[in-house]
């Protein structure tokens, strides 16, 4: 397949490129770097372009995959930094049915992501796919309007996956490359009470993921790209320190965190306890279904 890519330098896209370029899918990349920083999160034989303008109305793109947006955790939230966050993942969407309407022929498929804060924080309770919002906080508001921007594809004909993600692990980036310097020296702190629920995925299996949502017809709609067993943040404090061997006694209290970062504090204070029963239901099978295997592996 000609592969169409936004977010495609990213941690998550970036594996998933590499792992599509090995099936031999070809790539084009959408990318605000210059190309030379583009090409070396690449795999070889990427097109890096600049705008969607660079695609020509009679080019042939079989599938796209919608990654992009900026971090969420890069610096406080003013009312600026959320319009960013709005605009790079909401608006780069919108931005998409435009040039899909110009297209020829247009793909078959998108695949766009999304992320549980959709559930808002949701205390103890259960949340499937069919779950509502149960808080309609900034990440609820973020996350729904990036996936109402994608449903807009629908109306050309195409089949439109949407991949709910909880907190992503990975060797080479993503949250665990940031704990785990402040871990190994026997720093690292449980967030709050620890009673928040935390819904987590090995990178490899959410790769898997999204290429079965390429590849296979029926898999259309939402669906919690999050490991079969979600934890509290307490578990994942403890079981974080003993895949390094160290001591974990160190707290961050929740005034503390609030006082620094503000609303954003509410990403690391409330949480999700999300299953991914959809993805049970046909048949999908886990990798690191446990955190205690996703660590040994990544540690």
């Amino acid at each position: 397949m000609n592969i169409l890519m936004t977010g495609g330098t990213g941690f998550i896209g970036g594996a998933l490129g590499h792992h599509l370029h090995s099936l031999g899918h070809r790539l084009v990349v959408l990318s605000r770097q210059s190309q030379q920083r583009a090409l070396a999160s690449c795999p070889p034989g990427t097109r890096i372009i600049a705008s969607f303008d660079d695609i020509a109305d009679d080019e042939a793109l079989d599938a796209v995959v919608n990654l992009a947006g900026e971090s969420l955790f890069s610096r406080r939230w003013s009312a600026a930094r959320k319009q960013r966050l709005l605009d790079s993942r909401v608006g780069l969407t919108r931005d998409l049915v435009p040039l899909m309407r110009r297209l020829r022929q247009p793909p078959a498929v998108m695949v766009s992501g999304s992320a549980v804060g959709f559930y808002g924080d949701a205390g103890d309770a259960e949340l499937t796919e069919r779950s509502s919002a149960r808080r309609k906080d900034f990440g609820y508001r973020l996350c729904d309007a990036w996936e109402q921007a994608a449903r807009e594809v629908t109306g050309l004909g195409i089949r439109l996956a949407i991949v709910r993600t909880g907190v992503v692990l990975g060797a080479n980036g993503g949250m665990l490359a940031r704990l785990l310097p402040a871990y190994r020296l026997g720093l690292g702190m449980r967030l709050g009470n620890g009673e928040q629920w935390l819904s987590w995925i090995h990178r490899d299996d959410l790769v898997a993921i999204l290429t079965r949502a390429l590849a296979a017809p029926g898999v259309e709609g939402v669906f919690n790209g999050t490991a079969p067993e979600p934890v509290t943040q307490r578990e994942f404090h403890h079981t974080l320190a003993r895949a390094v061997r160290r001591p974990a006694p160190w707290v961050m209290p929740a005034p503390v965190l609030r006082l620094a970062l503000g609303e954003m504090s509410q990403l690391m204070l409330g949480g999700q306890r999300a299953y991914p029963r959809r993805l049970e239901e046909q048949g999908f099978v886990f990798r690191y279904p446990h955190l205690e295997q996703a660590l040994a592996d990544l540690v």
